[in-house]
């Protein structure tokens, strides 16, 4: 017997027509440490984003630092500067006083490793 041949082969996307993204390096400064930084960042952001651009913008937690409270979104390229305001419209995260500030955005994760570390 022999093996039935797979019609439906699926092939890989072309790099044009990948989604292209960007990492965002980013801080989150307060007086006492914020637990579960990167989720609640993330909660809020989709908040201020609203249902249709979260999902167009893809925003996603890639590493996150406890003790320095710095971490990585991955954003598409054309929301980099939506991200970047709505951090500086939260003022609040899981009931803490927050500031967050842009340290760096790269089109690979490798160069901001140094950041986070």
């Amino acid at each position: 017997m022999s093996k039935p041949k797979d019609k439906h082969k699926v092939n890989p996307l072309k790099p044009s027509m990948r989604e292209k993204k960007r990492y965002v390096a980013y801080e989150i400064m307060s007086d006492k440490p914020v637990r579960g930084g990167d989720k609640a960042l993330i909660r809020r952001i989709n908040e201020l984003l609203g249902v249709f651009s979260t999902s167009k913008a893809g925003v996603m937690s890639v590493k996150y630092n406890n003790a320095r409270q710095r971490g990585v979104l991955r954003v598409d390229r054309k929301f980099v500067d939506h991200i970047r305001s709505c951090f500086v419209m939260i003022k609040h995260l899981n009931n803490e006083e927050v500031l967050i500030r842009t340290l760096r955005v790269s089109g690979m994760i490798n160069k901001l490793k140094d950041i986070i570390a």
